[in-house]
């Protein structure tokens, strides 16, 4: 008889993603992005922009604000006072599409999050661990550290780039 196979406990790995995230949320500076009559902002872009038309999907509910925040240089990503642009829309179980215009074509990298209770701000527990969605464009991993902008960094192209962020509501 043959001893059962040990069973994979992750606790260590999970409190040092909780932090990790919490470090990322810290940064993010999301909700202190445009007030909530704005839809989008972006600096003036040159004689060619493009459109960036991002379709924020598994949205668990229609309460709420998404937010997104749009980054264009890797030393800066995350940095709340280095968004390229920002943008919200009211949330809607399932997906939203926002759109925001006036981007010189290039490499950008978004991250974004579901404000459920609209209090302006990503919501965490106890070590940091995440109370409302979140996510980055290309979908990359969060645990053990937070994602680089090479992680989560696309092409955007005029006159309009269409991607999809899948919102997360948990490590």
């Amino acid at each position: 008889m043959t001893a059962p196979a040990p069973v994979r406990r992750r606790p260590a790995m999970v409190a040092v993603g909780a932090a990790g995230l919490l470090a990322l949320m810290m940064v993010f500076g999301l909700g202190s992005g445009p007030s909530h009559g704005a839809e989008t902002s972006a600096r003036a872009g040159g004689p060619e922009t493009a459109v960036l038309s991002l379709t924020v999907t598994n949205l668990a509910s229609g309460q709420g604000t998404v937010y997104v925040a749009i980054y264009d240089r890797a030393d800066r990503f995350l940095d709340p006072e280095a968004k390229r642009a920002a943008a919200q829309v009211s949330a809607r179980q399932g997906q939203v599409t926002i759109r925001v215009p006036g981007l010189p074509p290039g490499r950008y990298a978004v991250a974004a999050y579901h404000d459920e209770n609209d209090n302006g701000r990503f919501d965490q527990g106890l070590l940091g661990v995440p109370l409302e969605g979140f996510g980055f464009t290309r979908d990359p991993a969060v645990v053990p550290t937070r994602p680089s902008f090479d992680d989560a960094a696309i092409p955007v192209t005029a006159p309009e780039t269409r991607q999809t962020l899948r919102m997360r509501y948990a490590l």
